[in-house]
Parts: structure tokens; C-alpha cells; sequence
């Protein structure tokens, strides 16, 4: 597989997480999801970005030393 399709799947596969476990602990503590829907959804949003900036940055450091 291409190395951006991965990524691509890891985001998705982390946001989705991030934000189930989000809104779970929403409910949890009494909020409810409707009021940190957004909140959730930037905290899952920023999460994926940073993993994903992570693993292409990675990636080229191993190109760059081979």
C-alpha cells in the first residue's frame, strides 16, 4: 500500500476514536454530546493532524538517512 493511503486511514481510524471516546466522556461526566459536539470534533480533528504531520515526518527522516 501507498504510504499516503495509510495515513490516510490512520487519521480517519484515530479521529473516529478520539472523537467516540470524546463524546463518551461527555456523557459521562453529565454534559451531554450536544454541548462539546464541537469541541470533540476539534480536539479529534487537531489529534489526527498531529499523527498524521507525525508519521510523514518520520517517514522522510528515514528516506533521508538510507
Amino acid at each position: 500500500m501507498n504510504n499516503k493511503v495509510i495515513y490516510l486511514m490512520l487519521g480517519i481510524i484515530i479521529f473516529l476514536a478520539v472523537d467516540f471516546i470524546s463524546i463518551n466522556f461527555g456523557l459521562w461526566i453529565g454534559t451531554g454530546p450536544c454541548e462539546t459536539g464541537i469541541v470533540t470534533s476539534a480536539i479529534s480533528i487537531l489529534c489526527s493532524t498531529i499523527v498524521i504531520c507525525t508519521c510523514i515526518i518520520v517517514d522522510e527522516i528515514r528516506k533521508f538517512n538510507k
